[in-house]
């Protein structure tokens, strides 16, 4: 079974229906393709909280604070100025925080990244501690690095020892 069905098979709960994406705008302003796998991620997440404390952004979503457009143009700003330690990771990679895709963040300011590539197969994900200085990166697509958390086969750097729960799961909310 693929991540990204090992992972809706979580329990959920909340709005079944369609999450709607608007790519066209969000690959225009964020001037980025974005990989196949996280287009099917967003469609199957978008909007959804993960044990109540990890929310997943939508592109094109009405609330701002759940946008990913919106969220990334902040966080890019925010990634340009501070964090150095962030930037020098960035570097090597040849990538500017200008570049980086905010894809969800935490009830504690934490920031979850895409980190491009030219080859759509090798995006990493980047998670940033919201004050300090520690971040995890996962070469591998944000449904495989979300369920490695969620199963504990991941202990993140970033996210407090109660998350996740031990029944993880999720709350769909495809409208938000």
């Amino acid at each position: 079974m693929a991540d990204l069905d090992t992972l809706a098979a979580f329990p959920a709960t909340g709005e079944l229906g369609p999450v709607l994406n608007d790519w066209e705008e969000a690959e225009t302003v964020l001037g980025t393709t974005f990989p196949p796998a996280f287009k099917a991620f967003l469609t199957a997440f978008g909007g959804a909280k993960f044990d109540d404390f990890l929310r997943v952004y939508r592109a094109g979503a009405e609330n701002e604070h759940v946008d990913l457009v919106t969220m990334t143009l902040a966080a890019r700003k925010t990634m340009e100025d501070s964090r150095p330690h962030i930037r020098a990771l960035l570097e090597e990679r040849a990538v500017q925080p200008s570049q980086l895709i905010r894809w969800g963040g935490t009830d504690n300011a934490d920031m979850c990244f895409l980190v491009p590539h030219v080859d759509p197969e090798r995006w990493a994900v980047l998670t940033v501690i919201g004050r300090g200085r520690e971040y995890d990166l996962y070469e591998g697509p944000v449904e495989s690095y979300l369920l490695r958390v969620l199963r504990g086969d991941i202990v993140s750097e970033v996210f407090p020892e109660d998350f996740p729960d031990e029944d993880p799961g999720y709350e769909r909310n495809p409208w938000i």
